[in-house]
């Protein structure tokens, strides 16, 4: 009888991990076990946060951080253990302006006075992840390219808010800027990067400095916080949900603008503008009919504007959501910004974000790289290693590297 119990309860177990962890997936996204370990992992971690928020404990207190960080890592490489310096690159913590940020300098151009530099942006929605987060693609870029990298250890919100983050990275670019041969980087070769919210910080660092950084680099990027409704957030609202929801990205701008989160629910039926704002012209910079091309094969649908709206959120919020410093895609004019590669993914929420934005920039004749992968999800990029390395996401390093290196190495653009 104990036997059969046990029997059961098991079956009941496994029953149960199944349908926990087998999400429904589209059926041309490639290695659908590991992205269910992805998003299994990170879902539960969410579910651990919600659990000690209900017990009053801060969801996003310097002392929880760290949980995040050693989960990516164990995503990442497999190991809980931060990495550090190997036989190509050294890595190594360093304040620039007093900002914090973490270095890696390849061996093989620790001699050269002219070598080019890349200062990135991580991501994890202004609020978690670190200057470590991003380490696959910033060893490699490093190792290949024999670049400088910088990854800034910006300020985090809700204990800091805009404009801390932003402020952070503009501040250690422009000491970069102005230390070229103290730091034996070349003046001619700067590159801003970033993925999710660290592009969002690379896209306004790039406006605010212009033509004096080389390139920028926006991966996956969040870049407005106007529309929540887009086709991008409608079509993958419950694909990978323990990765990114329309929900986890409003929560990221309320919590980074001082926004008090009860608006949540106002914010993702677009109740935060107001009607003139509905019809003004910074509505037509987030009208996908406008800025999602059919040659991308994905949905351009727009909704219109729904007039009703939360008046007294309205007015709270109505010179921030337009404010380029915080939202880039709102930017009048996009004349004199850097060369761009953007690269968005087909099954992402913010997926209209950077297709806009790159369709904006091809309207003021910026030099624009741009790449979509149809079939991946927010967050792939850093799969390059580990147990739960990704082809596509080898495949998008792989690019991106030749990219610079014909951009930077080769001078061939």
């Amino acid at each position: 009888m104990i036997t059969v119990k046990r029997s059961i309860v098991a079956i009941l177990i496994a029953g149960w991990c199944y349908w926990y962890m087998v999400i429904p997936l589209p059926d041309d996204m490639e290695e659908k076990w590991k992205v269910r370990v992805i998003d299994t992992t990170l879902r539960t971690l969410g579910h651990m946060a919600d659990v000690l928020e209900y017990l009053g404990v801060e969801r996003l207190s310097p002392g929880s951080r760290p949980i995040a960080d050693v989960t990516f890592r164990l995503l990442h490489s497999g190991s809980p253990f931060a990495p550090g310096s190997d036989e190509h690159v050294k890595v190594y913590y360093q304040d620039f302006n007093r900002i914090p940020a973490l270095v890696y300098e390849p061996i093989s151009s620790i001699n050269d006075p002219k070598r080019p530099v890349v200062v990135y942006f991580h991501g994890g929605g202004f609020s978690v992840l670190s200057a470590e987060y991003p380490d696959p693609l910033l060893r490699a870029m490093a190792t290949r390219l024999g670049c400088l990298v910088v990854s800034v250890e910006y300020r985090l919100a809700p204990q800091y808010v805009f404009p801390a983050a932003y402020n952070d990275c503009l501040a250690v670019t422009e000491y970069i800027m102005n230390n070229t041969d103290t730091l034996r980087v070349d003046f001619r070769r700067i590159v801003v990067a970033g993925d999710s919210a660290g592009g969002n910080l690379a896209a306004g660092v790039a406006q605010k400095l212009g033509k004096k950084i080389r390139m920028q680099v926006l991966v996956y990027p969040m870049l407005q916080a106007f529309d929540f409704l887009t086709p991008s957030c409608r079509e993958n609202k419950e694909i990978c949900p323990g990765i990114i929801t329309p929900k986890t990205i409003a929560r990221a701008w309320m919590e980074y603008g001082n926004i008090s989160v009860k608006h949540i629910q106002d914010f993702l039926c677009n109740n935060h503008t107001s009607p003139k704002m509905k019809a003004s012209k910074w509505a037509k910079y987030v009208n996908s009919s406008l800025h999602v091309l059919d040659v991308l094969n994905v949905t351009n649908s727009h909704l219109p504007m729904q007039l009703h709206s939360n008046q007294k959120l309205a007015r709270q919020v109505a010179k921030l959501i337009v404010n380029p410093q915080f939202v880039p895609l709102m930017a009048d004019s996009l004349e004199d910004v850097p060369n761009a590669y953007v690269i968005t993914a087909g099954y992402d929420p913010l997926r209209d974000d950077g297709i806009m934005y790159a369709h904006r920039l091809t309207e003021y004749n910026v030099k624009l790289k741009f790449k979509h992968y149809p079939s991946a999800f927010h967050g792939f990029f850093y799969f390059i290693n580990g147990p739960l390395q990704l082809k596509i996401a080898q495949t998008a390093t792989n690019e991106l590297i030749q990219f610079l290196n014909d951009h930077l190495i080769e001078g061939k653009y």
